[in-house]
């Protein structure tokens, strides 16, 4: 895999994060190829809490998440230290540390709601890098 494979699959977890954080519930789902899933683990948990299939799905899903916390709370994703654990010319497989702080209306700084790693596998299409499967495993339960 060439540094530039490495630099666009890098470009797309940041957009991951701007998107979201950005309202942008299109360009989210995006990052995803048509056929994505994206999942969400809890800790000790083997099934999933979450489970979205399809970029159009997963698109759905962000655009009523996005809407429902809209004017009450703004988000932060950090992703950092990206792992590549395999890589092909066509596929990769990384893993990605990640920070999401939230903050409500009214309050003076943000707090943090989740922290965990991102294990995803990738595939390139002719649109680019995109993600084909997500699993969030968080290191703790979402704030109610």
């Amino acid at each position: 895999m060439s540094v530039d494979d490495r630099l666009a699959i890098q470009k797309t977890i940041a957009r991951y994060s701007y998107t979201y954080d950005g309202l942008d519930a299109d360009g989210y789902a995006n990052v995803f190829t048509d056929d994505g899933v994206f999942e969400v683990f809890l800790p000790g948990q083997t099934s999933p809490a979450v489970r979205v299939e399809s970029r159009r799905a997963i698109r759905d899903w962000a655009a009523r998440r996005l809407q429902a916390r809209r004017e009450r709370f703004g988000s932060r994703h950090y992703q950092t230290g990206t792992i590549f654990d395999e890589l092909t010319a066509d596929s990769a497989v990384t893993r990605t540390l990640v920070l999401v702080t939230h903050q409500h209306t009214g309050e003076a700084a943000p707090r943090i709601a989740h922290t965990g790693v991102y294990h995803d596998r990738w595939r390139r299409t002719d649109e680019g890098w995109r993600i084909a499967h997500r699993a969030a495993h968080l290191d703790q339960q979402p704030p109610k």
